[in-house]
């Protein structure tokens, strides 16, 4: 997934017809099956638009993640749950 990444990995055939989309927003719900249903949108002067619906498991998201967030350099931190008092 990065340029960075592992020399030993298979190239992957690029496929020209699959068009590229600028998005800026990301919905995330988690399904009772382990699938993780991914929606892409673009914020307009109109409202949301979404660009592209994704499925994907819950390990090979948290591989996506992982990435992500080495790629940009953040590593958010769990927040600490409140104790009722």
């Amino acid at each position: 997934m990065s340029d960075n990444g592992n020399k030993d990995l298979p190239k992957i055939p690029l496929n020209e017809a699959i068009p590229t989309v600028f998005v800026d927003n990301l919905m995330i719900s988690t399904r009772s099956d382990g699938l993780n249903y991914l929606r892409f949108y673009t914020s307009l002067p109109e409202g949301l638009r979404e660009e592209t619906r994704l499925m994907v498991p819950r390990e090979s998201l948290k591989r996506i993640i992982d990435v992500l967030c080495q790629q940009c350099d953040h590593f958010p931190v769990k927040p600490k749950s409140k104790v009722k008092k």
